[in-house]
Protein backbone atom coordinates (compact mmCIF):
# COMPACT_ATOMS: atom_id res chain seq x y z
CA UNK A 1 0.00 0.00 0.00
CA UNK A 2 1.29 3.40 -0.69
CA UNK A 3 1.80 4.00 3.39
CA UNK A 4 4.15 1.14 3.01
CA UNK A 5 2.14 -1.37 5.56
CA UNK A 6 1.86 -4.20 4.26
CA UNK A 7 -1.78 -6.75 3.74
CA UNK A 8 -2.72 -9.46 5.38
CA UNK A 9 -3.08 -10.75 1.60
CA UNK A 10 -0.44 -9.38 -0.05
CA UNK A 11 2.53 -11.84 0.25
CA UNK A 12 -0.02 -14.94 -0.43
CA UNK A 13 -0.47 -16.49 -3.84
CA UNK A 14 -3.62 -15.75 -5.72
CA UNK A 15 -5.10 -19.55 -4.37
CA UNK A 16 -4.12 -19.03 -1.42
CA UNK A 17 -5.43 -15.59 -1.44
CA UNK A 18 -9.09 -16.90 -2.69
CA UNK A 19 -8.98 -19.83 -0.17
CA UNK A 20 -8.82 -17.12 3.01
CA UNK A 21 -11.73 -15.38 1.24
CA UNK A 22 -14.24 -18.04 1.03
CA UNK A 23 -13.13 -19.24 4.68
CA UNK A 24 -14.24 -15.89 5.86
CA UNK A 25 -17.15 -15.52 4.17
CA UNK A 26 -18.42 -19.48 4.84
CA UNK A 27 -20.45 -21.86 3.00
CA UNK A 28 -22.13 -20.89 0.17
CA UNK A 29 -25.55 -22.08 2.08
CA UNK A 30 -24.23 -19.85 4.99
CA UNK A 31 -23.37 -16.93 2.87
CA UNK A 32 -27.10 -17.00 0.87
CA UNK A 33 -28.63 -17.50 4.23
CA UNK A 34 -26.72 -14.21 5.40
CA UNK A 35 -28.39 -12.64 2.19
CA UNK A 36 -31.89 -13.53 2.55
CA UNK A 37 -31.75 -12.84 6.70
CA UNK A 38 -30.56 -9.54 6.09
CA UNK A 39 -32.52 -7.84 2.82
CA UNK A 40 -35.25 -5.15 3.35
CA UNK A 41 -37.97 -8.44 1.95
CA UNK A 42 -39.38 -11.60 2.92
CA UNK A 43 -37.98 -14.31 0.99
CA UNK A 44 -39.65 -18.36 1.47
CA UNK A 45 -39.33 -21.21 -0.30
CA UNK A 46 -42.69 -23.16 -0.77
CA UNK A 47 -43.88 -26.48 -2.33
CA UNK A 48 -45.32 -27.51 -4.77
CA UNK A 49 -49.17 -27.75 -5.60
CA UNK A 50 -50.03 -26.72 -2.16
CA UNK A 51 -50.93 -23.04 -1.33
CA UNK A 52 -49.42 -22.81 1.86
CA UNK A 53 -46.71 -25.26 2.53
CA UNK A 54 -43.94 -23.06 3.68
CA UNK A 55 -40.29 -24.96 3.45
CA UNK A 56 -38.44 -21.23 4.36
CA UNK A 57 -39.61 -18.58 5.44
CA UNK A 58 -36.37 -16.02 6.55
CA UNK A 59 -36.94 -13.82 9.81
CA UNK A 60 -38.09 -10.52 8.42
CA UNK A 61 -41.85 -11.82 8.02
CA UNK A 62 -42.00 -11.55 11.66
CA UNK A 63 -40.90 -7.67 11.82
CA UNK A 64 -43.16 -7.69 8.66
CA UNK A 65 -46.44 -9.43 10.38
CA UNK A 66 -45.64 -10.09 13.87
CA UNK A 67 -45.50 -13.91 13.47
CA UNK A 68 -42.31 -16.41 13.77
CA UNK A 69 -41.15 -18.24 10.89
CA UNK A 70 -41.58 -21.27 12.96
CA UNK A 71 -45.61 -20.36 12.84
CA UNK A 72 -45.34 -20.39 8.97
CA UNK A 73 -43.92 -23.97 9.10
CA UNK A 74 -46.10 -26.40 10.99
CA UNK A 75 -49.05 -24.67 9.89
CA UNK A 76 -49.95 -25.71 6.63
CA UNK A 77 -53.38 -23.63 6.72
CA UNK A 78 -51.02 -20.68 7.96
CA UNK A 79 -51.01 -18.11 4.86
CA UNK A 80 -54.98 -18.75 4.37
CA UNK A 81 -55.89 -17.58 7.69
CA UNK A 82 -53.50 -14.50 7.39
CA UNK A 83 -54.85 -13.50 3.63
CA UNK A 84 -57.44 -10.88 3.70
CA UNK A 85 -60.57 -12.16 2.89
CA UNK A 86 -61.24 -9.36 0.20
CA UNK A 87 -58.40 -11.05 -1.63
CA UNK A 88 -58.52 -14.43 -1.05
CA UNK A 89 -60.58 -15.27 -4.49
CA UNK A 90 -58.20 -13.62 -6.78
CA UNK A 91 -55.26 -14.75 -5.02
CA UNK A 92 -56.17 -18.67 -4.94
CA UNK A 93 -57.12 -17.92 -8.48
CA UNK A 94 -53.59 -16.89 -9.39
CA UNK A 95 -51.68 -19.63 -7.64
CA UNK A 96 -53.88 -22.25 -9.41
CA UNK A 97 -53.82 -20.89 -12.90
CA UNK A 98 -49.53 -20.28 -11.90
CA UNK A 99 -48.85 -24.29 -10.72
CA UNK A 100 -50.81 -25.55 -13.72
CA UNK A 101 -48.75 -22.69 -15.85
CA UNK A 102 -45.61 -22.44 -14.18
CA UNK A 103 -45.34 -19.07 -15.25
CA UNK A 104 -43.65 -16.79 -12.43
CA UNK A 105 -46.40 -15.64 -9.95
CA UNK A 106 -46.50 -11.63 -9.25
CA UNK A 107 -49.78 -9.99 -6.97
CA UNK A 108 -50.08 -7.73 -4.50
CA UNK A 109 -52.62 -8.63 -1.73
CA UNK A 110 -53.14 -8.08 1.75
CA UNK A 111 -52.08 -9.98 4.79
CA UNK A 112 -53.37 -9.64 8.20
CA UNK A 113 -50.48 -9.07 10.87
CA UNK A 114 -50.97 -9.64 14.33
CA UNK A 115 -51.81 -6.68 15.62
CA UNK A 116 -54.77 -6.50 13.55
CA UNK A 117 -53.21 -4.36 11.07
CA UNK A 118 -53.97 -4.45 7.38
CA UNK A 119 -50.48 -5.34 5.32
CA UNK A 120 -50.33 -4.88 1.26
CA UNK A 121 -47.78 -7.33 -0.25
CA UNK A 122 -45.78 -7.30 -3.15
CA UNK A 123 -45.27 -11.30 -3.77
CA UNK A 124 -43.19 -12.35 -6.56
CA UNK A 125 -42.34 -16.12 -6.72
CA UNK A 126 -40.50 -18.37 -9.59
CA UNK A 127 -40.93 -21.99 -10.20
CA UNK A 128 -37.57 -23.82 -9.67
CA UNK A 129 -37.21 -26.72 -11.67
CA UNK A 130 -34.80 -29.84 -12.14
CA UNK A 131 -34.82 -30.55 -15.88
CA UNK A 132 -38.98 -30.22 -16.45
CA UNK A 133 -39.82 -31.51 -12.55
CA UNK A 134 -41.17 -28.79 -10.96
CA UNK A 135 -39.27 -28.83 -7.14
CA UNK A 136 -40.12 -25.73 -5.26
CA UNK A 137 -41.32 -22.04 -5.53
CA UNK A 138 -39.02 -19.47 -4.26
CA UNK A 139 -40.25 -16.03 -3.86
CA UNK A 140 -39.94 -12.49 -2.26
CA UNK A 141 -42.27 -10.88 -0.10
CA UNK A 142 -41.89 -6.80 0.54
CA UNK A 143 -43.62 -4.34 1.73
CA UNK A 144 -45.90 -1.74 -0.09
CA UNK A 145 -48.53 -0.35 2.69
CA UNK A 146 -46.98 2.87 2.34
CA UNK A 147 -47.15 3.09 -1.63
CA UNK A 148 -50.76 1.90 -1.80
CA UNK A 149 -51.67 4.07 1.00
CA UNK A 150 -50.02 7.28 -1.25
CA UNK A 151 -52.15 5.39 -4.39
CA UNK A 152 -55.19 6.11 -2.54
CA UNK A 153 -54.57 8.93 -1.09
CA UNK A 154 -53.71 9.90 -4.88
CA UNK A 155 -56.91 8.23 -6.12
CA UNK A 156 -58.85 10.11 -3.65
CA UNK A 157 -57.74 13.26 -4.79
CA UNK A 158 -57.70 12.50 -8.40
CA UNK A 159 -61.75 11.90 -7.85
CA UNK A 160 -62.93 14.15 -4.95
CA UNK A 161 -63.74 17.87 -4.35
CA UNK A 162 -60.34 19.07 -2.15
CA UNK A 163 -62.85 21.49 -0.16
CA UNK A 164 -65.49 19.33 0.81
CA UNK A 165 -63.96 15.86 0.52
CA UNK A 166 -67.50 15.26 -2.21
CA UNK A 167 -66.98 13.31 -5.20
CA UNK A 168 -65.75 15.38 -8.21
CA UNK A 169 -67.76 15.44 -11.50
CA UNK A 170 -65.58 12.38 -12.66
CA UNK A 171 -66.37 10.05 -9.69
CA UNK A 172 -70.11 11.10 -10.42
CA UNK A 173 -70.05 10.14 -14.37
CA UNK A 174 -68.50 6.87 -13.28
CA UNK A 175 -71.32 5.93 -11.21
CA UNK A 176 -73.75 7.57 -12.84
CA UNK A 177 -73.00 5.19 -15.40
CA UNK A 178 -72.70 2.51 -13.53
CA UNK A 179 -76.24 2.98 -12.29
CA UNK A 180 -78.08 3.66 -15.32
CA UNK A 181 -76.91 0.00 -16.23
CA UNK A 182 -78.15 -1.39 -12.82
CA UNK A 183 -81.43 0.89 -13.60
CA UNK A 184 -81.65 -1.55 -17.01
CA UNK A 185 -81.58 -4.81 -14.56
CA UNK A 186 -83.73 -3.60 -12.05
CA UNK A 187 -86.12 -1.97 -13.73
CA UNK A 188 -86.26 1.67 -12.03
CA UNK A 189 -85.10 4.80 -12.82
CA UNK A 190 -82.19 7.10 -12.21
CA UNK A 191 -82.25 10.30 -11.48
CA UNK A 192 -79.72 13.37 -11.34
CA UNK A 193 -80.51 16.60 -9.03
CA UNK A 194 -78.29 19.62 -10.32
CA UNK A 195 -78.34 22.11 -7.69
CA UNK A 196 -76.69 26.02 -8.09
CA UNK A 197 -77.00 28.23 -4.99
CA UNK A 198 -79.09 31.27 -5.40
CA UNK A 199 -76.36 34.54 -4.70
CA UNK A 200 -73.19 32.45 -3.68
CA UNK A 201 -71.23 35.53 -5.39
CA UNK A 202 -72.60 37.87 -3.00
CA UNK A 203 -70.92 36.06 -0.30
CA UNK A 204 -67.20 35.69 -1.88
CA UNK A 205 -68.08 39.76 -2.92
CA UNK A 206 -69.15 41.04 0.62
CA UNK A 207 -67.25 39.25 2.89
CA UNK A 208 -64.40 36.87 1.49
CA UNK A 209 -63.50 34.11 -0.53
CA UNK A 210 -62.53 31.87 2.86
CA UNK A 211 -66.17 32.43 4.41
CA UNK A 212 -67.71 31.15 1.35
CA UNK A 213 -65.31 27.99 1.35
CA UNK A 214 -66.82 27.47 5.10
CA UNK A 215 -70.62 28.17 3.29
CA UNK A 216 -69.69 25.78 0.80
CA UNK A 217 -68.41 22.60 3.34
CA UNK A 218 -71.07 23.42 5.56
CA UNK A 219 -73.80 23.15 2.36
CA UNK A 220 -72.14 19.99 1.78
CA UNK A 221 -72.48 18.59 5.25
CA UNK A 222 -76.33 19.37 5.04
CA UNK A 223 -76.59 17.75 1.51
CA UNK A 224 -75.09 14.74 2.96
CA UNK A 225 -77.87 14.50 5.75
CA UNK A 226 -80.31 14.68 3.45
CA UNK A 227 -79.72 11.51 1.44
CA UNK A 228 -79.66 7.59 1.69
CA UNK A 229 -76.04 5.94 2.39
CA UNK A 230 -76.49 4.21 -1.41
CA UNK A 231 -77.04 8.07 -2.76
CA UNK A 232 -74.72 10.03 -4.35
CA UNK A 233 -73.59 14.02 -3.68
CA UNK A 234 -70.72 15.44 -5.88
CA UNK A 235 -69.35 18.68 -6.01
CA UNK A 236 -68.78 20.08 -9.59
CA UNK A 237 -67.33 22.78 -8.67
CA UNK A 238 -67.88 26.82 -7.59
CA UNK A 239 -71.15 26.31 -6.12
CA UNK A 240 -72.63 23.50 -8.55
CA UNK A 241 -73.55 19.89 -6.87
CA UNK A 242 -75.13 17.34 -7.90
CA UNK A 243 -76.72 14.54 -6.58
CA UNK A 244 -77.43 10.91 -8.13
CA UNK A 245 -80.50 8.97 -6.51
CA UNK A 246 -80.86 5.52 -7.63
CA UNK A 247 -83.57 2.85 -7.33
CA UNK A 248 -86.57 5.01 -8.35
CA UNK A 249 -89.69 3.54 -9.19
CA UNK A 250 -91.55 7.23 -9.57
CA UNK A 251 -90.41 10.55 -10.27
CA UNK A 252 -92.12 12.54 -7.18
CA UNK A 253 -89.70 10.31 -5.18
CA UNK A 254 -86.55 12.42 -6.56
CA UNK A 255 -88.75 15.46 -6.24
CA UNK A 256 -89.46 14.86 -2.76
CA UNK A 257 -85.93 14.61 -2.35
CA UNK A 258 -85.36 18.25 -3.82
CA UNK A 259 -87.83 19.32 -1.34
CA UNK A 260 -86.11 18.29 1.52
CA UNK A 261 -82.51 19.80 0.33
CA UNK A 262 -84.79 22.79 -0.03
CA UNK A 263 -85.63 22.83 3.40
CA UNK A 264 -82.57 21.84 4.45
CA UNK A 265 -80.67 24.74 3.81
CA UNK A 266 -83.32 27.24 4.44
CA UNK A 267 -82.20 27.02 8.00
CA UNK A 268 -79.61 29.78 8.34
CA UNK A 269 -76.13 28.73 8.41
CA UNK A 270 -74.01 31.03 10.56
CA UNK A 271 -70.66 32.08 8.47
CA UNK A 272 -68.35 34.59 10.73
CA UNK A 273 -70.46 35.24 12.89
CA UNK A 274 -73.51 36.12 10.45
CA UNK A 275 -75.92 34.64 9.14
CA UNK A 276 -76.30 32.93 5.21
CA UNK A 277 -79.54 32.06 3.91
CA UNK A 278 -78.32 29.29 1.09
CA UNK A 279 -81.03 28.81 -1.03
CA UNK A 280 -80.85 26.71 -4.23
CA UNK A 281 -81.87 26.27 -7.37
CA UNK A 282 -82.21 22.39 -8.46
CA UNK A 283 -83.05 20.83 -11.67
CA UNK A 284 -84.37 17.43 -11.91
CA UNK A 285 -83.82 15.07 -15.21
CA UNK A 286 -84.68 10.99 -15.17
CA UNK A 287 -83.32 8.35 -17.27
CA UNK A 288 -83.05 4.63 -17.78
CA UNK A 289 -79.99 3.10 -18.88
CA UNK A 290 -81.41 2.45 -23.04
CA UNK A 291 -82.55 6.15 -23.32
CA UNK A 292 -79.79 8.13 -21.49
CA UNK A 293 -75.96 8.64 -21.64
CA UNK A 294 -74.32 9.81 -18.11
CA UNK A 295 -73.54 13.31 -20.01
CA UNK A 296 -76.83 13.92 -21.71
CA UNK A 297 -78.81 13.21 -18.17
CA UNK A 298 -76.42 15.71 -16.33
CA UNK A 299 -77.14 18.47 -18.69
CA UNK A 300 -80.80 17.79 -18.77
CA UNK A 301 -80.86 18.66 -15.36
CA UNK A 302 -78.75 21.61 -15.94
CA UNK A 303 -80.79 22.70 -18.41
CA UNK A 304 -83.69 22.15 -15.95
CA UNK A 305 -82.20 24.11 -13.30
CA UNK A 306 -81.79 27.04 -15.25
CA UNK A 307 -85.58 27.00 -15.82
CA UNK A 308 -86.04 26.91 -11.61
CA UNK A 309 -83.54 29.83 -11.73
CA UNK A 310 -85.76 31.75 -14.02
CA UNK A 311 -89.02 31.24 -11.49
CA UNK A 312 -87.04 32.92 -8.70
CA UNK A 313 -84.89 31.86 -6.09
CA UNK A 314 -85.30 28.46 -4.06
CA UNK A 315 -87.35 26.82 -6.49
CA UNK A 316 -86.71 23.46 -8.44
CA UNK A 317 -88.12 22.33 -12.12
CA UNK A 318 -88.28 18.99 -13.46
CA UNK A 319 -86.87 18.41 -16.88
CA UNK A 320 -89.12 17.98 -20.12
CA UNK A 321 -88.29 17.49 -23.46
CA UNK A 322 -89.28 21.15 -24.80
CA UNK A 323 -86.45 22.56 -22.43
CA UNK A 324 -83.76 21.28 -24.85
CA UNK A 325 -84.70 23.40 -27.80
CA UNK A 326 -85.48 26.77 -25.19
CA UNK A 327 -81.90 26.10 -23.99
CA UNK A 328 -80.70 26.38 -27.40
CA UNK A 329 -82.35 29.32 -27.57
CA UNK A 330 -80.53 30.57 -24.64
CA UNK A 331 -77.49 29.84 -25.95
CA UNK A 332 -77.81 31.64 -29.09
CA UNK A 333 -79.45 34.70 -26.69
CA UNK A 334 -76.46 34.52 -24.49
CA UNK A 335 -74.03 35.16 -27.63
CA UNK A 336 -75.51 37.74 -29.15
CA UNK A 337 -75.76 39.63 -25.82
CA UNK A 338 -71.91 39.12 -25.04
CA UNK A 339 -71.25 40.96 -28.87
CA UNK A 340 -74.07 43.63 -27.87
CA UNK A 341 -72.22 46.28 -26.31
CA UNK A 342 -69.87 45.80 -28.96
CA UNK A 343 -72.18 46.28 -31.52
CA UNK A 344 -73.55 49.17 -29.91
CA UNK A 345 -76.97 47.41 -30.13
CA UNK A 346 -78.42 48.23 -26.13
CA UNK A 347 -79.51 51.36 -26.06
CA UNK A 348 -80.94 53.67 -22.73
CA UNK A 349 -84.88 54.45 -22.41
CA UNK A 350 -85.75 57.24 -19.90
CA UNK A 351 -89.08 57.60 -18.26
CA UNK A 352 -90.11 60.87 -16.44
CA UNK A 353 -90.34 60.75 -12.63
CA UNK A 354 -93.24 63.66 -11.89
CA UNK A 355 -94.93 65.53 -9.15
CA UNK A 356 -98.32 63.13 -8.55
CA UNK A 357 -99.86 66.73 -8.32
CA UNK A 358 -99.23 68.36 -11.58
CA UNK A 359 -97.28 66.33 -13.68
CA UNK A 360 -94.04 68.39 -13.72
CA UNK A 361 -90.70 66.52 -14.31
CA UNK A 362 -88.39 66.18 -11.91
CA UNK A 363 -86.16 63.14 -12.29
CA UNK A 364 -85.61 59.97 -15.34
CA UNK A 365 -85.14 56.80 -14.62
CA UNK A 366 -82.81 54.84 -17.14
CA UNK A 367 -84.09 51.57 -18.54
CA UNK A 368 -82.18 49.32 -20.82
CA UNK A 369 -83.43 48.20 -24.13
CA UNK A 370 -81.95 45.94 -26.55
CA UNK A 371 -82.73 46.50 -29.80
CA UNK A 372 -81.73 43.21 -31.79
CA UNK A 373 -80.70 42.38 -35.14
CA UNK A 374 -83.41 39.70 -35.67
CA UNK A 375 -85.93 39.98 -33.08
CA UNK A 376 -86.38 43.62 -32.88
CA UNK A 377 -86.78 45.53 -29.45
CA UNK A 378 -86.28 43.42 -26.01
CA UNK A 379 -87.26 44.58 -22.85
CA UNK A 380 -85.18 44.21 -19.77
CA UNK A 381 -87.25 41.18 -18.84
CA UNK A 382 -86.61 39.12 -21.93
CA UNK A 383 -82.49 39.42 -21.16
CA UNK A 384 -81.39 40.97 -18.14
CA UNK A 385 -82.51 37.61 -16.11
CA UNK A 386 -79.79 35.88 -18.48
CA UNK A 387 -77.34 38.98 -18.11
CA UNK A 388 -77.29 38.60 -14.37
CA UNK A 389 -76.61 34.78 -14.51
CA UNK A 390 -73.88 35.17 -16.66
CA UNK A 391 -72.32 38.07 -14.79
CA UNK A 392 -72.87 40.16 -18.24
CA UNK A 393 -75.00 42.19 -15.93
CA UNK A 394 -72.22 43.81 -14.64
CA UNK A 395 -70.42 45.48 -17.55
CA UNK A 396 -74.21 46.08 -19.23
CA UNK A 397 -74.78 47.98 -15.96
CA UNK A 398 -71.30 50.35 -15.62
CA UNK A 399 -72.24 51.14 -19.38
CA UNK A 400 -75.70 51.87 -18.34
CA UNK A 401 -74.78 54.61 -15.57
CA UNK A 402 -72.07 56.37 -17.61
CA UNK A 403 -74.04 56.53 -20.76
CA UNK A 404 -77.43 58.11 -17.89
CA UNK A 405 -75.03 60.68 -16.37
CA UNK A 406 -73.25 61.66 -19.56
CA UNK A 407 -76.83 62.19 -21.25
CA UNK A 408 -78.56 63.91 -17.92
CA UNK A 409 -74.99 66.25 -17.72
CA UNK A 410 -75.90 67.48 -20.91
CA UNK A 411 -79.19 67.97 -20.45
CA UNK A 412 -79.05 69.70 -17.20
CA UNK A 413 -77.46 72.44 -19.23
CA UNK A 414 -79.47 72.36 -22.13
CA UNK A 415 -82.61 72.47 -19.74
CA UNK A 416 -81.81 74.19 -16.19
CA UNK A 417 -84.43 73.57 -13.27
CA UNK A 418 -84.42 74.21 -9.80
CA UNK A 419 -83.27 71.43 -8.62
CA UNK A 420 -81.51 70.20 -11.22
CA UNK A 421 -83.22 67.57 -13.35
CA UNK A 422 -81.96 64.51 -11.57
CA UNK A 423 -81.60 60.71 -12.95
CA UNK A 424 -82.24 57.27 -11.26
CA UNK A 425 -80.46 54.60 -12.40
CA UNK A 426 -80.77 50.92 -11.03
CA UNK A 427 -77.82 49.15 -9.36
CA UNK A 428 -77.85 44.92 -10.08
CA UNK A 429 -77.30 42.42 -6.85
CA UNK A 430 -74.18 41.65 -9.00
CA UNK A 431 -73.09 45.27 -9.16
CA UNK A 432 -74.03 46.11 -5.72
CA UNK A 433 -72.05 43.48 -4.01
CA UNK A 434 -69.02 43.89 -6.46
CA UNK A 435 -65.94 44.69 -3.76
CA UNK A 436 -65.14 47.97 -6.32
CA UNK A 437 -68.83 49.23 -6.58
CA UNK A 438 -67.91 52.25 -4.43
CA UNK A 439 -64.58 53.27 -6.41
CA UNK A 440 -67.01 52.43 -10.12
CA UNK A 441 -69.47 54.98 -8.70
CA UNK A 442 -66.85 57.57 -8.00
CA UNK A 443 -65.31 57.06 -11.25
CA UNK A 444 -68.34 57.89 -13.43
CA UNK A 445 -69.49 60.66 -11.45
CA UNK A 446 -65.83 62.03 -11.90
CA UNK A 447 -65.67 61.22 -15.64
CA UNK A 448 -69.16 62.60 -16.29
CA UNK A 449 -69.13 66.07 -14.05
CA UNK A 450 -72.80 64.80 -12.89
CA UNK A 451 -72.98 66.82 -9.42
CA UNK A 452 -73.65 63.63 -7.07
CA UNK A 453 -76.72 65.20 -5.59
CA UNK A 454 -78.46 64.56 -9.08
CA UNK A 455 -78.02 60.72 -8.73
CA UNK A 456 -80.20 58.64 -7.39
CA UNK A 457 -78.97 54.88 -7.10
CA UNK A 458 -82.00 51.82 -6.95
CA UNK A 459 -81.55 48.72 -5.38
CA UNK A 460 -83.91 46.49 -4.87
CA UNK A 461 -85.68 45.29 -1.81
CA UNK A 462 -84.25 41.89 -2.08
CA UNK A 463 -80.95 42.93 -2.74
CA UNK A 464 -81.26 44.96 0.36
CA UNK A 465 -82.11 42.59 2.81
CA UNK A 466 -80.07 39.55 1.09
CA UNK A 467 -77.08 40.73 3.65
CA UNK A 468 -78.45 43.12 6.15
CA UNK A 469 -75.02 44.56 7.39
CA UNK A 470 -73.03 44.17 4.56
CA UNK A 471 -75.23 46.24 2.77
CA UNK A 472 -75.60 49.01 5.88
CA UNK A 473 -71.76 49.43 5.27
CA UNK A 474 -71.93 49.46 1.39
CA UNK A 475 -75.11 51.95 1.43
CA UNK A 476 -73.27 54.53 3.62
CA UNK A 477 -70.12 54.39 1.60
CA UNK A 478 -72.56 55.28 -1.47
CA UNK A 479 -74.05 58.04 0.64
CA UNK A 480 -70.40 59.20 1.66
CA UNK A 481 -69.72 60.19 -2.34
CA UNK A 482 -72.95 62.25 -1.61
CA UNK A 483 -75.69 60.46 -4.14
CA UNK A 484 -78.95 59.43 -3.58
CA UNK A 485 -80.20 56.09 -2.39
CA UNK A 486 -83.52 54.09 -3.64
CA UNK A 487 -85.02 50.89 -2.20
CA UNK A 488 -86.68 49.66 -5.41
CA UNK A 489 -89.95 47.16 -5.75
CA UNK A 490 -90.88 48.08 -2.07
CA UNK A 491 -93.99 45.96 -1.19
CA UNK A 492 -92.74 42.62 -2.85
CA UNK A 493 -90.68 41.13 -0.36
CA UNK A 494 -90.07 41.95 3.40
CA UNK A 495 -91.41 45.27 3.21
CA UNK A 496 -90.24 46.56 6.57
CA UNK A 497 -89.77 49.88 7.92
CA UNK A 498 -88.04 48.49 10.60
CA UNK A 499 -84.96 47.45 8.26
CA UNK A 500 -85.24 50.32 6.09
CA UNK A 501 -84.85 52.97 9.28
CA UNK A 502 -81.07 51.37 9.49
CA UNK A 503 -80.55 52.01 5.87
CA UNK A 504 -79.05 55.38 5.07
CA UNK A 505 -81.64 55.82 2.23
CA UNK A 506 -83.79 58.45 0.58
CA UNK A 507 -86.51 57.17 -1.05
CA UNK A 508 -88.95 54.10 -1.42
CA UNK A 509 -90.41 53.06 -5.02
CA UNK A 510 -93.83 51.71 -4.27
CA UNK A 511 -93.88 48.34 -6.50
CA UNK A 512 -96.66 48.76 -9.44
CA UNK A 513 -98.69 45.14 -8.42
CA UNK A 514 -99.72 47.19 -5.10
CA UNK A 515 -100.21 50.58 -6.85
CA UNK A 516 -102.47 48.47 -9.44
CA UNK A 517 -105.12 47.41 -6.57
CA UNK A 518 -105.39 51.42 -5.55
CA UNK A 519 -109.29 52.21 -5.09
CA UNK A 520 -110.55 48.90 -6.08
CA UNK A 521 -108.05 46.90 -3.27
CA UNK A 522 -109.08 48.50 0.17
CA UNK A 523 -106.02 45.96 1.24
CA UNK A 524 -103.64 47.61 -1.29
CA UNK A 525 -104.63 51.26 -0.07
CA UNK A 526 -104.19 50.55 2.85
CA UNK A 527 -100.65 48.97 2.80
CA UNK A 528 -99.73 52.26 0.18
CA UNK A 529 -101.43 54.69 2.89
CA UNK A 530 -99.39 53.27 6.01
CA UNK A 531 -96.32 53.13 3.88
CA UNK A 532 -96.71 56.94 3.12
CA UNK A 533 -97.38 58.22 6.09
CA UNK A 534 -94.20 55.46 7.66
CA UNK A 535 -91.91 56.74 5.24
CA UNK A 536 -92.76 60.38 5.76
CA UNK A 537 -92.14 60.16 9.27
CA UNK A 538 -88.78 58.62 8.51
CA UNK A 539 -87.93 61.68 6.15
CA UNK A 540 -88.02 59.00 3.18
CA UNK A 541 -89.30 60.64 -0.27
CA UNK A 542 -91.85 58.17 -1.69
CA UNK A 543 -92.48 57.04 -5.18
CA UNK A 544 -95.31 54.86 -6.43
CA UNK A 545 -94.20 52.90 -9.70
CA UNK A 546 -96.51 51.55 -12.65
CA UNK A 547 -99.32 54.55 -12.48
CA UNK A 548 -101.80 53.75 -15.30
CA UNK A 549 -105.11 55.13 -14.70
CA UNK A 550 -106.82 58.49 -13.44
CA UNK A 551 -108.31 56.74 -10.62
CA UNK A 552 -104.62 55.59 -9.54
CA UNK A 553 -103.51 59.06 -9.28
CA UNK A 554 -106.09 60.34 -7.87
CA UNK A 555 -105.98 58.15 -5.06
CA UNK A 556 -101.96 58.58 -4.82
CA UNK A 557 -102.75 62.23 -4.64
CA UNK A 558 -105.41 61.73 -1.69
CA UNK A 559 -102.91 59.94 0.11
CA UNK A 560 -100.09 62.64 0.01
CA UNK A 561 -97.91 60.62 -2.28
CA UNK A 562 -95.65 63.32 -3.79
CA UNK A 563 -94.03 61.40 -6.89
CA UNK A 564 -95.29 58.87 -9.42
CA UNK A 565 -94.41 57.44 -12.14
CA UNK A 566 -96.02 55.28 -15.24
CA UNK A 567 -97.66 55.33 -18.16
CA UNK A 568 -100.51 57.48 -17.32
CA UNK A 569 -97.62 60.34 -17.90
CA UNK A 570 -94.71 58.89 -19.71
CA UNK A 571 -93.74 55.85 -21.58
CA UNK A 572 -89.78 55.14 -21.51
CA UNK A 573 -88.79 56.51 -25.00
CA UNK A 574 -84.67 56.76 -26.10
CA UNK A 575 -82.63 59.52 -25.83
CA UNK A 576 -83.51 61.84 -28.62
CA UNK A 577 -87.62 61.33 -27.60
CA UNK A 578 -86.80 62.37 -24.44
CA UNK A 579 -84.50 65.22 -25.09
CA UNK A 580 -87.66 66.71 -27.35
CA UNK A 581 -90.07 66.16 -24.39
CA UNK A 582 -87.78 67.54 -21.88
CA UNK A 583 -87.60 70.84 -24.29
CA UNK A 584 -91.21 71.09 -24.52
CA UNK A 585 -91.91 70.34 -20.95
CA UNK A 586 -89.14 72.12 -19.24
CA UNK A 587 -88.91 75.07 -21.48
CA UNK A 588 -92.97 75.71 -20.33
Amino acid sequence: MSNGTSNNFEAMPAAAEREEIERRLGTPEARYRALVEHIPAVTYIDAVDEVSSAVYMSPQVERMLGYAPEEWLVDPSFFLKLLHPGDRERVLAENERTNRSGEPFDMEYRLIARDGRTIWVRDEAVLVKDGDRPLYWQGVMTDVTERKALEERLRHQALHDHLTGLPNRTLLMDRLAHALVRAEGRGTKVAVLFMDLDNFKYVNDSMSHEAGDRLLVEVAERLRDCLRAEDTVARLGGDEFAILLEDLEREQEAVAVAGQVAQALRTPILVDDREIFATTSIGLAFGTYRQDRPEVLLREADVAMYRAKAGGKDHHAVYRPEMGELSSQRLTLEGDLRRALEREELKVYYQPKVLVETGKIVALEALTRWEHPERGLLHPAEFVPLAEETQLIIPIGWWVLEEACRQVTEWQKLYPSDPPLAVNVNLSARQFYAPDLVEQVAGVLEETALDPSSLVLEITEGTAMEEAFSTTATLGALKGLGVKLAIDDFGTGYSSLSYLKRFPVDVIKIDHSIVEGLGRDRGDSAIVSATITLAHALGLEVIAEGVETDEEAAELQALGCNFGQGYYWWTPRPAGETAALLGAHLDS
